[in-house]
């Protein structure tokens, strides 16, 4: 197996990167599409045609002829869902959409060639800098929405609110494959991916995994409770035990367990979820998280679009219940959220599938980088510390 960088130099840059810091994880890469599935707000499309037929039908018809039976474990498709495809599996929400600027609400592609790779240390010689031109809203205008936040938490509408806003870039790299590579080595990312397309470009250093199927079992690991990182080792261990003794941090979490445990119910056998390692803390370069696995055994004839809809989108980005907070989101944030907070990764020709939450990801788009930030509001949240975690969580450009 060729390591990245000599893939490169054999097939130039390429358009997709299934990738990992974990060791033991497998990555592949992608040189251009045979075929392209596309919904927007215009409708479904195949390869640019305009498609007729409901949008579910249409999504599973092209995994099912993408998929190859002969080759169970290998990749059939591979692609993304924006947050804003909620608009379609909940149609029965009147959302408002903020733009009219066709990003894609889903976006799968049968890869042309695709490759395995190793890792290596150095990909490039890439130097390049990352301009901000937009930061996020501003702190009065922060304290109003979650004031808002907290009235609605008070008349008992939700229990928990994620909210988020953007903060903006300009680059001077190259290339965004040349960004990727050169923030990845620093990032770590546990499940990251790229996508280069002539329209538009996704580059997400994700530490959390939406779902992974494997032979049938699932798996969804939900981030929910962040502290920074410390230079200082003795500042770091307190932080980090900080966060491992937050009441409020795992009360916060625990409500997200228990609204994947709810999902995962429409989709498992009766008996079959488990939690496994509640309130685990993971350390990343810039930041602690918590984290907790939660596994189940998928029923007999599922198909990959029933998943979807079950799932998406993840409990930790949208707050509970699911349903209320994603409204109230819709009806407090400024800007459609796009790839930020939606899900990236693959399908395989048996069913196995491999998908991120898609933070601590950029999104190249009308020659402007987007990078969504935020966090879970409760009762007892306080506004500054959680805008400062939110900034906090855009630490990780600044590793370039």
């Amino acid at each position: 197996m060729l390591t990245l960088n000599q893939l490169k130099n054999q097939y130039g840059n390429p358009d997709i990167l299934i990738d990992s810091s974990y060791k033991d994880s497998n990555k592949y890469a992608v040189w251009g599409f045979k075929e392209v599935f596309e919904i927007n707000t215009n409708g479904c499309f195949h390869n640019d045609q305009l498609l007729t037929g409901e949008p579910f039908l249409l999504l599973q018809d092209f995994i099912t002829q993408s998929q190859n039976k002969t080759n169970t474990k290998d990749i059939a498709c591979i692609g993304f869902i924006s947050y804003d495809f909620k608009n379609i599996i909940y149609d029965h929400i009147p959302f408002k959409n903020k733009e009219n600027n066709n990003f894609p609400l889903l976006w799968f592609c049968k890869p042309k060639l695709i490759k395995p790779y190793l890792e290596n240390n150095k990909i490039n010689d890439s130097k390049g800098t990352l301009k901000m031109t937009k930061d996020i809203i501003s702190l009065s205008k922060y304290a109003k929405k979650i004031n808002l936040i907290k009235s609605h938490l008070k008349d008992g509408n939700v229990y928990q609110i994620n909210f988020t806003s953007k903060k903006k870039f300009q680059s001077t790299f190259n290339t965004s494959f040349d960004l990727y590579n050169s923030l990845k080595l620093k990032a770590k990312p546990k499940q990251g991916f790229f996508l280069h397309t002539n329209k538009f470009d996704i580059l997400s250093f994700s530490p959390e995994l939406f779902i992974k199927i494997d032979d049938g079992k699932i798996q969804t690991s939900p981030i929910k409770g962040t502290r920074p990182r410390s230079k200082n080792k003795i500042k770091d261990l307190a932080l980090k035990k900080e966060l491992i003794h937050s009441k409020k941090d795992k009360a916060e979490h625990l409500m997200i367990v228990d609204l994947l445990r709810n999902d995962l119910g429409k989709i498992c056998k009766i008996g079959s979820i488990k939690v496994q390692d509640l309130y685990a803390i993971k350390s990343f370069p810039t930041v602690h998280h918590m984290v907790t696995k939660i596994l189940g055994q998928i029923k007999d004839d599922i198909s990959e679009t029933e998943i979807i809809k079950a799932m998406f989108p993840g409990g930790s980005i949208t707050g509970a219940p699911k349903e209320s907070a994603m409204k109230i989101i819709n009806e407090l944030e400024e800007e459609n959220r796009h790839i930020y907070t939606g899900s990236a990764g693959y399908i395989c020709n048996n069913g196995d599938m491999s998908f991120n939450i898609c933070i601590r990801t950029l999104l190249q788009f009308n020659d402007i980088y987007e990078y969504g930030i935020g966090g879970g509001i409760v009762w007892d949240s306080n506004i500054q510390d959680e805008w400062n975690e939110a900034h906090q969580k855009s630490e990780i450009l600044s590793l370039l």
